[in-house]
């Protein structure tokens, strides 16, 4: 302990001097401990170090002033939490609580200062510390504080509101961030929870365990985390994220390339749990790929089996990711092509391919010519070569004759009749790098056979049109695969030496189409030429099997029996199935989308459609999994794809869809408009919280509330979806699709009996009004955006103005609707939740009195309930409010007058279930001589029905009277 004389001392100044009971050392103070008086100050300059072995407390009117490199280091606690902001003036250096917790934060506190200790709790109000914050334990920040710096610990806990970090975040267990937060930093922690909502993470964020990122959050980075949850809704990452596993609430995203640890090109969103209620790829659904690639693992040059040599051959190359190709590699790339030295630039467009045209040319005849590339950057895999026709594999050489035919055709649909090109071709004798025609003007009868190269089988042939307009099958008949040697077809050359013949396919895929020439006599006797072709043919439009209507937000769709799920099938111009469809060597993918015609006003919700569709081996036929849409309107599935097998123009885009479903609420959710909410009708009350004694049914707050019979509430009803998000279609703005919504009281003990008690029965919902009209149901109009809010009044049978007697009633408040046969309900079984309160059978109890007629008289006036025994006050009721217009008095008598009586201003408010004693029901004094009886009650409370109480003013009784006026 210091002594005494420095106990009284106003200032400690540690700046190099000498202070009683600390001894010094250079640049550091050691003091066993601080006895300060109430209004000490500490006082410690830069450079200077203080070290307290023993725990530092410093109280509201103390001060503490640092700047620089100053030091304080209190052994094992420091404390500085109730100085008065005024005198913490720490402008630099650090704060230790050695071993112990450091705190602060009572006041609305700043320093600027390096905090360590082993705990550290920044108290109950906003601070602001600029520097680090170290702890080995728990670091607990309060909500609304700014920190500038980097902030470490065991267990960080930054509390709800509003705090602002402007630093790295790294806690070893785990890391906490309350709403509206607004992080400027990296976060690492093996367990991070950001919780709901507001809150903004820029930043890459690190979590090997588990990352929470709660409804509304945002991390502007990049993610690296094991299990990942953006829950519902609206939560996202405007990064790259690689995981273990992450599930999508609905409307989360990942707005860059999700990846998959354990990465597999076949499944590269296996890690993926999608309720976003966007598809795969779409433009706001989930993308999956692998991470950075350091270079391809090999090209692939896709090539024709011979070329001419006076024309340069188209080839395409691919950049292969992996030794089976079955993903492209997506960094830049270029290539140099042999023979000929074309260049080829690989991805220098986004979003990246993996693919690029180029061509190889040689001006010599020659029957087997090698081809090859070099690259930048360099492969670790050999080249692979495929022949354009079937896509089977060559030993990468290529013929280059002096004449040749040339095969080709723009993109078609299955089944449109479109033209094919045919040349035939030959280096000119001038000028070898330049062709011209073999066969102008002339009829020649061509050897033409069809393959499969995309897939790489089918069942039926193409079939071309000859010169007399007649169709011929490559294959033994129509119905048929193409054969091994095809068909003669005679075709009409024109003076450019060009055949362009229509051809029809019946299947989707690329066809390869190869022409041979085999001349035996006449003027090119002997001349024998080939050449080939891709030809790719897509579906024209996609077909879904029926679909059940209504169907209900957010649940998976019902077939129309027997069928037991959604196909979706791939069709041709004549309406036929495309086989084919679905066998590519690379699948198509096919978008789930829709197409609204309710509602149509504006702003209305159009969230994507959630589900997948798959085709696979299946006969061009392909399964809707899942599929479902989150809102409610009347809508049309569609499926499409905005390409087929990469078509240049034209893409052949093709779309189709559904019968129109009608989607409804999947249920509904009823609740009670309790103190808080900012959305109480105009004509209602707000139901009031109960005592605990009162035991009404458990609800908001804990306790339950509770109305009087008859008295007005106010109800929320909200129409939602499976996952429990408001549908804001269903709104009065468009009821095409909409229906009334029926209101119902139930028994909330019981859980089945509507309208209790049983005895006496006939109790009702009514508006509330002095006519207590009955409400059955909500109208479609009264909803906006899925939310509707109507004031209802819960009666018990009996007569207008007459209390009942019937026991404190719990009652759910129910809401259904039924729209073209199917029903949503705010029952538990049907996935709702509906709002309870309890119903008090109340009445005004106005008590007899009598006094002086030269004083005025005042009612002790009571709200009360039958608690199933008798009469109570409603000590939970400070609510109920009269006027003096509402007060009525009746049957005078003797020398009364009533219209001459008059009752004092209110308004009459009770407490407690009673007016309060400054505050009661006043009667005016009638005045001298005026004596007699008046009947008073207040019959203008619809729920509180009035008892009557006599009133006696002046000599009304026999004997003597002594009056008492009670001044308050």
């Amino acid at each position: 302990m210091l002594g005494a004389s420095l106990a009284q001392a106003a200032t400690l100044n540690f700046n190099g001097g000498s202070v009683a009971g600390c001894t010094l050392s250079g640049a550091q103070y050691t003091c066993a401990t601080l006895a300060l008086g109430d209004t000490d100050i500490v006082i410690i300059a830069s450079g200077i170090g203080v070290t307290v072995n023993s725990s530092l407390t410093m109280k509201y009117n103390q001060g503490l002033t640092m700047s620089g490199s100053a030091a304080l280091t209190a052994r094992p606690n420091l404390d500085i939490r109730d100085i008065n902001p005024p005198n913490l003036k720490v402008t630099g250096g650090s704060l230790t609580a050695d071993g112990g917790t450091f705190s602060m934060g009572a006041q609305e506190q700043t320093i600027t200062a390096n905090v360590a200790a082993t705990t550290i709790r920044m108290g109950s109000n906003n601070v602001k510390v600029t520097g680090s914050i170290s702890a080995k334990g728990l670091v607990e920040i309060a909500s609304g504080s700014v920190i500038n710096g980097p902030i470490s610990g065991a267990t960080v806990n930054i509390l709800a509101a509003s705090s602002r970090i402007q630093g790295d975040i790294t806690a070893t267990t785990s890391l906490t961030i309350g709403s509206g937060s607004q992080v400027t930093g990296n976060l690492t922690s093996p367990n991070i929870d950001l919780k709901a909502s507001g809150l903004l993470v820029t930043g890459d964020v690190k979590a090997s365990n588990t990352l929470t990122i709660a409804s509304g959050n945002g991390i502007k980075g990049n993610v690296e985390g094991g299990d990942v949850t953006l829950d519902s809704s609206n939560a996202y990452i405007t990064g790259n994220a690689v995981v273990d596993h992450i599930t999508l609430g609905w409307q989360g995203r990942v707005q860059q390339t999700i990846t998959c640890k354990a990465y597999t090109p076949s499944n590269p969103c296996s890690c993926v749990t999608n309720n976003s209620g966007w598809a795969f790829n779409e433009p706001q659904g989930p993308k999956c790929g692998p991470s950075t690639q350091a270079g391809p693992d090999h090209f692939q040059i896709t090539h024709p089996p011979t070329a001419l040599t006076c024309a340069p051959a188209p080839v395409t190359v691919t950049a292969c990711a992996d030794a089976a190709c079955s993903s492209v590699y997506t960094g830049a790339a270029q290539v140099t092509l042999t023979p000929g030295g074309a260049t080829a630039q690989i991805n220098s467009v986004q979003p990246p391919t993996g693919v690029a045209t180029s061509s190889v040319a040689q001006t010599t005849a020659a029957g087997s010519v090698l081809l090859g590339l070099t690259s930048t950057p360099a492969t670790t895999g050999a080249l692979v070569c495929r022949s354009s026709v079937d896509n089977s594999l060559t030993n990468c050489r290529m013929a280059f004759v002096s004449s040749a035919l040339q095969v080709s055709g723009i993109p078609r649909y299955a089944e449109d009749a479109e033209r094919i090109a045919i040349s035939a071709l030959q280096a000119s004798a001038s000028n070898p790098r330049a062709c011209v025609p073999l066969f102008a003007n002339q009829n020649k009868t061509l050897q033409l056979r069809c393959t499969y190269a995309n897939p790489d089988s089918g069942t039926l042939p193409a079939r071309i049109q000859n010169k007399d307009g007649t169709y011929i099958p490559l294959a033994a008949n129509t119905g048929s695969a193409c054969s091994a040697t095809g068909a003669a077809v005679q075709l009409a050359f024109d003076a450019n030496g060009l055949a362009t013949p229509n051809m029809l396919y019946a299947d989707a895929g690329a066809l390869g189409l190869t022409a041979t020439y085999a001349s035996t006599s006449g003027s090119d006797s002997g001349l024998t030429m080939t050449g080939s072709g891709n030809v790719i043919v897509g579906p024209k439009t996609f077909l879904f099997s029926p679909i059940v209507t209504p169907q209900r937000a957010g649940l998976a769709v019902l077939p129309v029996a027997p069928a037991l799920g959604i196909s979706v099938s791939a069709l041709n111009a004549a309406g036929a199935v495309t086989r084919n469809f679905g066998r590519e060597a690379t699948a198509q993918t096919v978008l789930l989308g829709r197409s609204i015609s309710a509602p149509v006003f504006t702003g209305y919700s159009d969230p994507a459609v959630a589900g997948s569709l798959t085709f696979g081996n299946n006969n061009g036929v392909g399964t809707a999994g899942n599929l479902s849409w989150p809102e409610v309107g009347t809508l049309k599935f569609t499926a499409s794809i905005t390409t087929y097998l990469g078509a240049a123009q034209p893409a052949l885009p093709a779309t189709g869809s559904s019968n129109d479903v009608q989607y409804i609420p999947h249920h509904f959710k009823t609740d009670i408009i309790v103190a808080g909410d900012t959305d109480l009708p105009a004509s209602a009350t707000l139901a009031a919280p109960c005592l605990s004694a009162m035991k009404c049914v458990v609800g908001v707050p804990p306790a339950g509330v509770y109305s009087y019979s008859g008295q007005a509430f106010g109800l929320r009803v909200t129409a939602q979806n499976l996952a429990n998000v408001t549908t804001r279609n269903f709104d009065g703005r468009d009821t095409t699709y909409m229906a009334p919504v029926q209101v119902q009281g139930w028994d909330a003990a019981k859980g089945e009996q509507l309208f209790p008690p049983a005895s006496p029965s006939g109790s009702r919902l009514t508006d509330g009004s002095s006519a207590q009209t009955t409400v059955t149901a909500i109208a479609p109009e009264k909803f906006t955006l899925g939310v509707a809010r109507a004031p209802l009044a819960y009666r018990f049978p009996g007569n207008s103005g007459v209390a009942v007697k019937v026991a404190p009633t719990h009652v759910l408040l129910r809401a259904s609707g039924t729209f073209a046969g199917a029903s949503a309900s705010s029952a538990p079984a049907a996935s709702g939740t509906e709002g309870a309160l309890t119903i008090l059978s109340g009445r005004l109890m106005v008590p007899h009195g009598y006094g002086s007629e030269l004083y005025p008289l005042r009612l002790a006036v009571q709200a009360q309930y039958w608690d199933g025994a008798g009469w109570v006050a409603n000590l939970a009721d400070s609510i109920s409010s009269f006027s003096k217009a509402q007060v009525l008095l009746n049957n005078c008598k003797k020398a009364l007058v009533c219209g001459d009586l008059q009752v004092a201003d209110g308004p009459y408010t009770v407490n407690k279930g009673e007016l309060p004693k400054n505050k009661q029901l006043t009667l005016l004094a009638p005045g001298a001589g005026r004596t007699g009886s008046v009947d008073v009650s207040v019959p203008g409370l619809i729920y509180l029905p009035s008892t009557v109480g006599t009133v006696v003013f002046g000599v009304f009784k026999s004997g003597p009277v002594i009056y008492i006026r009670e001044m308050y």
